[in-house]
């Protein structure tokens, strides 16, 4: 099954509505409408009602959608079965019931195919179909369909594939060596498939953010007080990542149209949420710092705090660790499993009543400690000891010289 190669939008609906119901030589039968939720099916019912859906946003230039579906050569649905298609096909584009649509089927030498005419403004509150990156998804969609509907499977781009190879950010070099050490798919490649893997179906919005936690995955919405939905963020393990960093595709303005959204049910459930990880938030580290357990170098020690004086002391560190064996690489074979964070962010132990401060200012819900958008590192302090000034006992006297004025 085939769609046009690109959606067209219109400014009038009398125009392509004359063309679709028009008998033409080639149409073995008269064009006729076989489903949609139109209450009319002749040429002017249906462009009056289109019409008084039009006048309700009237700032809206191109109110017309138009697509169609052909299906190869010989091949035939029965009615019923193009509009059960053509419903489920609206669906997963994301029009709703409210959104007025028709399907009118042409059926010629070149095979059956059906113009899908909607209206891109919603009818109970006037909200307008956006349909970003349109043409790409429907391709996807229409292949699922075949697939669903066990049509004859036809050749096309694989949507997914086209938007991994467009879209999706490539593995930092970072990310690469971690997965060849590991053997293991890195947290961004994991968000990535776990979210292409759900957004198959239209699915809703709870549903999309509590399938993802059932994979580990953390979806933070990014909601204003006002009820204004601007994307999610997405943790996995002790990785944070923002939608733009996983890719062009997973921001808001293409993720809506994958996702069955409706403000007055999930923004209330989105605000909740979002309430709910914004102190889990503050403690998750920058996306780009793996905090793992290695095996300490020499060198790596040497930059950690002693804990007899508290104080960065290089020579005293290699001095208590010259004992503990290690091999040719430096590696200490019987010392324990240091955290990568403990140079970065030992230092704030050191604030007194530090703890103290942050309990008392989360519970009158100020936050604190945002991370830096850029943080560094401390690798090397300087000490300076200052000696008390030494006061002297006895007053030396100041002997005064006076000149004297040469004699007249």
């Amino acid at each position: 099954m085939k769609g046009m190669q690109k959606i067209k939008r219109g400014k009038c609906f009398s125009g392509i509505i004359h063309y679709a119901l028009k008998s033409v030589s080639h149409h073995k039968t008269v064009p006729r409408v076989i489903g949609g939720n139109m209450l009319g099916s002749s040429t002017t019912e249906l462009i009056d009602e289109f019409n008084t859906a039009k006048k309700l946003r009237e700032d809206i230039v191109k109110p017309v959608w138009h697509n169609s579906l052909r299906l190869p050569k010989d091949d035939t649905l029965t009615d019923y079965q193009w509009s059960n298609i053509a419903d489920d096909y609206m669906a997963r584009m994301g029009f709703t019931e409210t959104h007025l649509k028709c399907y009118v089927l042409h059926d010629d030498i070149s095979g059956q195919h059906i113009h899908i005419i909607a209206c891109r403004i919603d009818l109970i509150d006037g909200r307008v179909y956006l349909g970003k990156n349109e043409n790409l998804i429907s391709t996807r969609i229409i292949q699922e369909l075949e697939e669903d509907y066990k049509l004859t499977r036809t050749r096309g781009p694989s949507a997914i594939g086209a938007q991994s190879s467009k879209s999706k950010n490539k593995k930092s070099r970072g990310e690469d060596m971690l997965e060849k050490r590991t053997g293991k798919p890195c947290s961004k490649v994991i968000i990535q498939e776990a979210i292409e893997t759900l957004l198959v179906k239209n699915i809703s919005t709870i549903k999309f953010v509590h399938q993802l936690k059932e994979r580990n995955i953390v979806a933070v919405p990014n909601i204003s007080s006002t009820g204004r939905m601007n994307g999610f963020s997405f943790k996995y393990g002790n990785m944070a990542f923002k939608a733009s960093q996983l890719g062009k595709i997973y921001s808001w303005s293409a993720l809506q149209n994958r996702i069955n959204y409706i403000p007055d049910r999930d923004n209330g459930f989105l605000l909740n949420l979002k309430a709910s990880c914004s102190e889990t938030l503050d403690m998750i580290p920058p996306s780009g710092i793996v905090i793992e357990e290695v095996n300490p170098t020499i060198e790596m020690l040497a930059l950690c705090k002693t804990s007899h004086d508290d104080r960065y002391d290089t020579d005293y560190t290699k001095e208590c660790i010259s004992t503990i064996p290690s091999n040719s690489e430096g590696v200490l074979t019987d010392a324990p499993k240091l955290s990568l964070e403990i140079p970065k962010f030992r230092w704030l132990e050191t604030i007194p009543y530090i703890d103290a401060v942050i309990s008392l200012l989360k519970n009158i819900k100020i936050l604190t400690l945002k991370r830096p958008k850029n943080p560094s590192i401390i690798s090397n302090i300087r000490i300076a000891k200052i000696a008390p000034l030494c006061l002297a006992t006895t007053a030396e006297p100041v002997s005064v010289h006076r000149k004297r004025s040469p004699s007249l």
